[in-house]
């Protein structure tokens, strides 16, 4: 049986399950409603409340906690309102909160008397408290799993209230394991979201939510209804204007990819200046790296140009955080590195110079992995050695708190830019090797929700090697691997029509071939491959 058979038969029998779950845990039919968070607090904050949850559903945590703490002030003994702030204070699918942040979640729910509370309000809070107590001697996985379960509980307690589903559901998807290829927590996930969906279809969080179950190689298409509506069903919000790009990189639909990131960047200029932000919203910076990696696919580099100088005429966002860190180190490497530009990746500056980059050293890995690729490429071994050296160093001194995520790509960095040192030197067997366990260490973790896909991705280099080395035929395995995993991309396309050609399959290079002259039609015709691609159509007309 082949893997994509395989493959297939799981995610219908995964589907399956979640759906026998899901109808085993006692729901005769879905709700019929708007979003509402009913609470015992005081009647005439109702509005705000529910106001607060859909902005925190759609991960737009400095408004949602803004909103949240105004009700605090107005209304003192709404408990409920002091956990919609400790709700904010922990971003589940972004990054693990500071010990600082962890105190203040504490302190928020320490002196709440649950015995005041409805059974159901005490649930919630008794969830989230178990989160930010044992900090000390728990990692943040065990705390995270014991909120699920208890979350699983509120769920199980309350089947007539959605919001219990769609917590309960996101806590699942902040508890998956990167490495398990079965997504057991996804599906769980969109059972529980997709019942809920059937009498709340605009719900913001559902509909956030299914996206990220979703989204991943063979699996992006079931979330692709909820892509299609999602930024119009939620709340005025730069991150719901984007997060439908993650389906649409996921399908490889470059220009809706480009008009949804486009919205978000406008969007959160907006809110910058609307909230008097001390800095650029760092939810524009992640729209900004979706929005440089589906220009450049499109080939479209004077845009792509344009985006790179305003980003690096933002100068600071409101906060130092991951995403931040992540966006200027990858959108300048994408920028040299999709187009070929060794000796521009090689000679590529770490901006902006005043970021705290000691505290995201998995993110500067990315630079110094484009300036070691530009170099070797470029034939200067021995920069392309100080860099990787620079990356050894790196992953030598991450904090052990770093995700799985971060740490695999930092190794696979290392031996990536090994194998083209190797290459370079002659050690064809050496390089493959060393391309080859980058590739596949690289694949065995699935991708960090903040980027659209590896800055340069390590089965598409092993290609490459291959192809240089006279392998057309497996570089023409590998670059359909890769873009199984990642429809159209361009450079995996160009290579896989160059293989193609090289083994005398004139009818496949066209069809990959025609596939890049028809997303790039837009894009700057000087692209390295699209005059060669036109020209090869034209010479088949």
């Amino acid at each position: 049986m082949s893997i994509q058979t395989w493959a297939g038969i799981r995610l219908v029998l995964a589907t399956l399950a979640a759906s026998v779950v899901w109808n085993m845990a006692g729901h005769a039919q879905a709700p019929n409603q708007a979003l509402r968070f009913p609470t015992s607090c005081d009647p005439s904050v109702a509005g705000d409340f529910d106001r607060a949850i859909e902005l925190l559903h759609s991960f737009e945590y400095p408004e949602s906690e803004r909103v949240f703490r105004a009700i605090v002030e107005r209304a003192p003994t709404c408990a409920m309102a002091r956990w919609g702030v400790a709700m904010n204070l922990w971003h589940p699918l972004w990054e693990l909160p500071s010990a600082a942040t962890l105190a203040e979640g504490a302190a928020l729910l320490q002196d709440i008397d649950t015995a005041e509370l409805t059974a159901r309000e005490a649930g919630y809070i008794d969830a989230l408290r178990r989160f930010y107590t044992n900090v000390d001697d728990e990692p943040h996985t065990v705390r995270a799993r014991a909120y699920s379960e208890r979350m699983a509980s509120v769920y199980r307690d309350n089947l007539d209230d959605p919001e219990a589903a769609v917590f309960y559901a996101l806590s699942l998807l902040a508890t998956a394991d990167p490495r398990d290829k079965t997504y057991v927590n996804q599906f769980r996930s969109a059972g529980l979201l997709n019942w809920v969906a059937e009498g709340q279809p605009e719900h913001p969080g559902v509909l956030h939510y299914l996206i990220h179950s979703y989204d991943y190689p063979g699996m992006a298409h079931l979330a692709l209804p909820a892509a299609t509506i999602y930024a119009e069903a939620a709340p005025d919000s730069a991150h719901a204007q984007h997060m439908p790009s993650h389906i649409f990189t996921q399908l490889g639909l470059w220009d809706r990819s480009i008009a949804s990131n486009f919205d978000s960047t406008a969007s959160a200029a907006a809110y910058t200046q609307r909230a008097n932000l001390p800095g650029h919203y760092d939810e524009g910076l992640h729209s900004i790296d979706y929005l440089m990696y589906a220009l450049l696919q499109a080939a479209r580099d004077a845009e792509a140009a344009e985006l790179l100088a305003h980003l690096r005429g933002i100068g600071k966002a409101n906060v130092d955080n991951f995403k931040v860190a992540f966006t200027y180190a990858s959108a300048p490497a994408r920028f040299a590195l999709e187009r070929r530009d060794w000796a521009g990746a090689s000679r590529l500056e770490l901006l902006p110079a005043e970021f705290p980059w000691p505290q995201f050293e998995w993110a500067r890995s990315i630079h110094h992995f484009a300036r070691g690729i530009g170099a070797a490429r470029g034939g200067d071994l021995e920069r392309a050695r100080e860099e990787r050296d620079v990356i050894a160093a790196i992953a030598a001194g991450l904090d052990e708190t770093a995700l799985p995520y971060w740490r695999e790509e930092v190794s696979v960095h290392i031996d990536a830019v090994g194998a083209w040192i190797a290459f370079g030197r002659g050690e064809t067997t050496e390089a493959l090797r060393l391309a080859r366990a980058a590739a596949d260490r690289e694949d065995a973790v699935d991708k960090h929700p903040v980027t659209p896909g590896e800055v340069l991705p390590a089965r598409e280099l092993y290609a490459d090697l291959l192809l240089l080395t006279g392998d057309a035929g497996s570089a023409l395995d590998q670059y359909q691997t890769v873009l199984a995993g990642s429809p159209n991309r361009t450079n995996a396309l160009l290579g896989a029509a160059r293989a193609a050609a090289a083994l005398d399959d004139a009818e496949t290079a066209a069809r990959y071939y025609a596939k890049v002259v028809g997303q790039t039609s837009a894009g700057d015709p000087a692209r390295d491959g699209l005059a060669e691609a036109r020209a090869f159509i034209g010479d088949r007309r």
